[in-house]
């Protein structure tokens, strides 16, 4: 299969390139950082406004599979996305993975979501996912999957960084004690997509643990199992206990591929700094 990952520099998109490479002819796009573990020859720099540029790289590896992980302008990557949609949609083959977020539910956050529960979104990222999925989903209808994720944690990771570098400074780090979360790894992210392609399965996925915990908790023992300082938390308290939390409810995905909390949190034990 032929598999072009917009975003392979990515934190995300480097795991999934280096996943889905095991099977398939991948090839990736850049902005500024090529960093990847493809080959120079099989890397591409677009620009979200170079708009001809993206159709001349669609054109010359006329991928099966898009893999939608880009970052960047909202109004500009709705436009791509525009253009990938109507590629697909003249070459009659092909399809589109779309990541989306946990976001998608940020004004909708009483309970956690799954995947078929309507979305309902207060924030700007929120909104602008929503918007791609409609348009993707409006075009493409079963040649379009939609993978919503909540935070990604793994190997160097900038969260994991970026909680090194504020527990050794005794930088306070704002937490919320009332906010039930789920995660995922950036290699359960790959392997799902992997069997996604696999299978040929179609529709709306939430690739996160299965269980919630609270955000503080989750920082707290984060910080224990990587031998950090104790962090110095600023708390954000609300009235009530609230979710951002997308959890998988797909049967198709098998269990050997399903994570909980404790899972993530063993799987980070092992990260180096």
């Amino acid at each position: 299969m032929r598999i072009l990952i917009l975003g392979a520099s990515g934190y995300a998109g480097q795991t999934i390139a280096k996943r889905l490479m095991e099977d398939h002819d991948v090839y990736g796009t850049y902005h500024t950082q090529k960093s990847s573990c493809l080959a120079a020859n099989k890397m591409f720099q677009i620009q979200l406004d170079n708009f001809d540029s993206i159709k001349r790289v669609l054109d010359q590896i006329q991928p099966q599979i898009i893999i939608s992980s880009i970052r960047g302008d909202f109004r500009l990557q709705m436009e791509v996305h525009c253009i990938i949609a109507d590629y697909l949609l003249i070459n009659k083959t092909g399809k589109i993975i779309f990541m989306s977020s946990s976001n998608a539910f940020d004004a909708a956050m009483e309970e956690p979501h799954y995947e078929s529960d309507k979305t309902n979104s207060q924030s700007d990222y929120g909104k602008f996912k929503i918007v791609c999925e409609h348009i993707l989903q409006d075009k493409l209808k079963e040649r379009c999957v939609i993978i919503r994720i909540p935070q990604i944690f793994g190997k160097n990771c900038p969260r994991i960084l970026k909680l090194a570098e504020d527990t050794e400074n005794n930088t306070p780090i704002i937490t919320y004690p009332n906010l039930h979360m789920n995660y995922t790894t950036d290699v359960q992210i790959a392997e799902w997509i992997a069997y996604i392609i696999k299978e040929n399965l179609s529709g709306i996925f939430h690739i996160g643990t299965k269980d919630t915990c609270n955000y503080m908790r989750f920082q707290s023992e984060l910080s224990r199992i990587l031998e950090l300082k104790e962090p110095v938390f600023q708390k954000e308290v609300s009235s009530r206990k609230c979710f951002q939390a997308v959890l998988p409810g797909r049967k198709e995905i098998p269990e050997k591929l399903h994570m909980n909390i404790t899972d993530v949190l063993e799987y980070l034990r092992y990260v180096q700094i």
